[in-house]
C-alpha cells in the first residue's frame, strides 16, 4: 500500500513535465510537504476535454454516492487487480483517471520487531507520476492511489507498491478514449530506498528530516 508520501515539487517543475498552460496555474501554489497522510490535500494532474490542469484535492476518495466522507481515510489505495469490480472505483477507471505528483514515499518493514520506516524514491527524478483516480462529492475533489504488487527489490519492505506510470504512459493515462488496460505501462526503472527515522510516524512532522537516511 501507499500511506505516506513526499512532494516537494513547485508549480513550475509540475508545469514542465506536463506540459500544463501557465495561465492555467497563476492563482496556484504548492508549498513542500515531507509527510502527506491521508486526508490531506495534495497536487494532482488531470485533464479536461482539452486541456491538462493541476489541482490541489483531498487523499481519501469520496464516492459521489456518499452519505458522508467518513470512510474516506479508508479510501486511500485502490488495487489494480480489482479495479474494476469495486462499486468504489469501477465507474472511474475510464473517466476520472488523474496523476498522482509524488517524489517519494514510505513503507514500513519489520526488522528486529519492530516497524521500521523507509523512504522510497528515484534518485534521478524528483517526480514519480502515480496512477489515481479522482471523484467529486458535494464541492469536495478527492483522489486515490493505484497499487500493484512490488517490484523485485521492493518485496523485502512490503507486498504493494504504487502504480508509477512510465512518462511514455503519462498522454495515454490521461486519455478516457483508451480503455483503462491499454492506457498505461509501469515504471521499470529500479527505485531507490534508505531508513529514514520513526519521526515520520506522527504527521505533526513534517520537513527534511523525514527523508533523510539513518544508519
Amino acid at each position: 500500500m501507499c500511506g505516506r508520501f513526499v512532494n516537494i515539487n513547485k508549480i513550475k517543475d509540475l508545469v514542465e513535465q506536463f506540459n500544463i498552460g501557465v495561465d492555467s496555474v497563476n492563482e496556484l501554489s504548492i508549498s513542500k510537504s515531507y509527510n502527506i497522510s491521508p486526508t490531506q490535500y495534495s497536487a494532482v494532474i488531470l485533464k479536461d476535454t482539452v486541456h491538462r490542469k493541476i489541482e490541489m484535492m483531498h487523499w481519501g476518495l469520496i464516492p459521489s454516492w456518499s452519505k458522508n466522507m467518513k470512510f474516506s481515510s479508508k479510501m486511500i489505495n485502490a488495487r489494480v487487480e480489482s479495479i474494476k469490480e469495486k462499486t468504489s472505483f469501477k465507474n472511474l477507471v475510464n473517466t476520472n483517471r488523474c496523476i498522482v505528483v509524488v517524489s517519494g514515499y514510505f513503507e514500513w518493514a519489520q526488522v528486529e520487531g519492530q516497524k521500521q520506516p523507509y523512504y522510497i524514491y528515484n534518485d534521478k527524478k524528483n517526480i514519480l507520476p502515480i496512477a489515481g483516480l479522482w471523484s467529486s462529492w458535494n464541492d469536495i475533489h478527492s483522489f486515490t492511489i493505484i497499487t500493484k504488487g512490488s517490484d523485485t527489490g521492493l518485496g523485502l519492505l512490503h507486498h504493494r507498491m504504487p502504480l508509477i506510470l512510465d512518462d511514455n504512459s503519462i498522454d495515454s493515462y490521461l486519455n478516457n478514449n483508451i480503455t483503462f488496460d491499454k492506457s498505461y505501462k509501469a515504471l521499470r526503472t529500479q527505485l531507490n530506498y534508505h531508513k529514514v527515522s520513526t519521526m515520520v510516524n506522527s504527521t505533526i512532522n513534517n520537513n527534511k528530516t523525514c527523508i533523510a537516511p539513518i544508519e
